[in-house]
This record gives C-alpha cells, sequence and structure tokens, in this order.
C-alpha cells in the first residue's frame, strides 16, 4: 500500500490498535497499517485521483529503516499487542484548535535489540 494520507473513525483505529510502535526512521509502517485494516475486514476506500489529491507537505526525509521488511514480515502476528495498547510517550505539548487538536510527544528513543 502506497497510502500517504489516512482518514479513519476512533473506533476503527483502535480495533486495528493504531500504528505499530515497532517502526523506526522511514519504511513499513503504512504496509503494516494496510495489514491490520485488511485483517480486521475493515473497507478500504480509495477514492479515484480525479475526485480526490493531495499535496506532500516538505519535510526531511528520514534515513531508511533497514529492518522494515523483518518486522512487516510478522504484522499479522502483533495486531493486538502492538500499537495503541503498547506506546509509552510523554505528551510535551498539546495546543486545540477549531477543527484539530495538535500534540506534540516525545516516544523516546530506538530500542536496542
Amino acid at each position: 500500500m502506497n497510502s500517504l494520507f489516512l482518514a479513519m473513525r476512533r473506533e476503527h483505529y483502535l480495533l486495528v490498535n493504531g500504528y505499530s510502535t515497532n517502526y523506526w526512521g522511514w519504511g513499513g509502517e503504512d504496509d503494516d497499517m494496510y495489514k491490520r485494516i485488511t485483517n480486521k475486514q475493515l473497507v478500504l476506500d480509495r477514492p479515484p485521483a480525479s475526485l480526490a489529491r493531495y499535496k506532500m507537505l516538505k519535510h526531511v526525509h528520514q534515513k531508511l529503516n533497514p529492518s522494515r521488511m523483518k518486522v512487516l514480515r510478522t504484522a499479522h502476528n502483533r495486531i493486538d499487542s502492538d500499537g495503541v495498547n503498547n506506546v509509552i510517550y510523554t505528551l510535551l505539548n498539546r495546543s486545540s484548535y477549531h477543527l484539530y487538536t495538535h500534540m506534540l510527544i516525545d516516544v523516546g528513543q530506538q530500542p536496542t535489540s
């Protein structure tokens, strides 16, 4: 899945246990989320380009995650144990706006294995 934008209901996000906490750097997290969505039999809707467009925000590219494929191969085994229910973070800042709330969090350093 080459997803650049994801919108889903809160209950669906919790059903798939959010994003995995096992991806550091760039790569694999979007494919893992696709596996989570399809594993829970949720409908994935991709509107045609004639209806929906995106513009990528400028950002600094992260270092490619060399273990992304190894982690991705075990995605189906970790859906219920890796994600929202095990993430550890510190809330650094919270700003409320009319249509959204922006939260800046610190998830610490990449674990060594």
